[in-house]
């Protein structure tokens, strides 16, 4: 069985560079709930680098969210805009971050009806 949120976190540290984020710079901690633990990821940016470790160092902006829910936004399930709006996610510090890299998280699956439509044109 795989890892989305382990896939997700070792893809987006051996990428390294995006342009994207070229304006960024800032740390953000993942603190991860689910099955009585916790995971923790830190993902550092320098304007546009990209580094991931493990760990609950500190961080400029600090993410709460459900294993399962923060699955859902690496897989394009969930919108983490929405999420957060929805007080599904509770972020601390400076939110300007998340909102950057929410531009590196996959846009939502089309579904089998769009995909065709698509194709037909």
């Amino acid at each position: 069985m795989t890892d989305a949120t382990a896939d997700y976190f070792h893809s987006l540290g051996e990428h390294g560079r995006y342009p994207l984020l070229r304006a960024t710079s800032g740390t953000i901690r993942f603190d991860l709930t689910g099955n009585g633990h916790a995971e923790h990821w830190r993902v550092a940016i320098d304007r546009g680098h990209i580094q991931v470790s493990r760990g609950g160092e500190h961080a400029d902006c600090v993410v709460h969210v459900a294993k399962n829910l923060f699955d859902g936004m690496v897989t394009g399930q969930v919108n983490t805009m929405a999420a957060v709006l929805r007080g599904q996610i509770d972020v601390e510090g400076e939110l300007h971050l998340i909102v950057m890299l929410q531009r590196l998280f996959p846009g939502r699956p089309a579904s089998p009806a769009t995909a065709t439509r698509r194709h037909k044109k």
